[in-house]
């Protein structure tokens, strides 16, 4: 079974890493300059490429990479103008949907679409097994039964 990753939020974080580092690599013969912040530009923008790398192999830890993304597409302007602010915006869209992303997103919209309907006109899905004892007491009129 292939891993769930959010495929649209990587891609961007991946994108924006080679935009922000497209200014750098075209200035390398001013990146060793003293008083230079293209080092930096390279520094922030191999740090954003990885965070989609490593995003897209280790799904698990897709969450923080994406804060990650979004921290350092933003601090990637001191060095590399954010690769002309492209790369800013789309780092901080693909980290953000990184990390919104839901891994257990196991329901179906139409699931949520039923309940929906049935929260609209009163109707609540049924309990499942399981429930704490608490709310059986309640269904069933409490302890002195």
């Amino acid at each position: 079974m292939p891993k769930r990753r959010p495929k649209a939020g990587l891609i961007l974080v991946i994108l924006a890493g080679l935009v922000i580092l497209w200014i750098p690599v075209n200035l390398y013969w001013l990146a060793f300059v003293p008083g230079s912040f293209a080092f930096t530009g390279l520094l922030f923008g191999t740090m954003v490429l990885l965070c989609g790398i490593l995003g897209w192999l280790m799904p698990q830890y897709v969450r923080l990479l994406g804060i990650f993304a979004m921290v350092l597409s933003v601090i990637s302007i001191m060095g590399a103008l954010g690769g002309l602010l492209i790369g800013t915006v789309l780092g901080v869209i693909g980290g953000s949907l990184c990390a919104a992303w839901d891994p257990a997103g196991d329901r179906s919209r139409k699931q949520r679409k039923g309940d929906r309907k049935a929260r609209k006109i009163g109707i609540w899905p049924k309990k499942k097994a399981g429930w704490p004892i608490v709310a059986r007491m309640k269904r069933d009129g409490g302890a002195d039964r």
